[in-house]
């Protein structure tokens, strides 16, 4: 009996610990992020929020509505977030930001949202953002393509290939 009940704690007890620990893991892909932990009170996807929520001023990133500084409003608290993963989110808002509307505008119509056609249909090849089935360059390619300026090319290409690469987001 003393056996059986013994297995059965050490059973309970790893099931436990792998739960505790899948909930403390901490996520460094910003779509997944805020899709967890955002999305249940704000637009489905961040890119939507931040344009209908968020203003620049300066350096920081306010709410729209509240004039909340949204760093120090994520450091408090909100959303449980850890500070790497505040780090990771404000980094994810503020370069949708700085990409503005490009992607929404001009290309959503035939390629849907941009993390998942960046993540499907693009790849990187020696630095250089590439499709994934052509190995032509992106940039190249949309000099003639999506009815951008020239000088919206390199925020477009520059925000896929983060979805690509995740560069923007790593935390150290």
């Amino acid at each position: 009996m003393k056996r059986r009940n013994l297995m059965l704690i050490a059973f309970l007890m790893t099931g436990w610990m792998s739960v505790c620990a899948a909930a403390s893991a901490q996520s460094s892909d910003p779509h997944e992020l805020y899709e967890q932990r955002c999305a249940g009170c704000h637009s489905e996807h961040a890119g939507e929020f931040v344009q209908e929520s968020i203003l620049r001023e300066g350096e920081s990133l306010i709410g729209r509505d509240s004039g909340m500084n949204v760093r120090a409003f994520l450091a408090r608290g909100h959303g449980k977030l850890s500070a790497a993963e505040v780090e990771v989110m404000m980094t994810h808002l503020t370069s949708i930001l700085d990409a503005g509307a490009l992607f929404r505008d001009n290309c959503v119509i035939c390629h849907g949202r941009a993390v998942l056609f960046a993540r499907s249909h693009l790849g990187m090849k020696d630095g250089v953002l590439v499709g994934r089935y052509t190995g032509r360059a992106v940039d190249e390619f949309l000099q003639t393509h999506g009815r951008l300026e020239a000088a919206e090319v390199g925020v477009v290409v520059e925000a896929l290939a983060n979805q690509v690469t995740g560069e923007a987001y790593r935390v150290n």
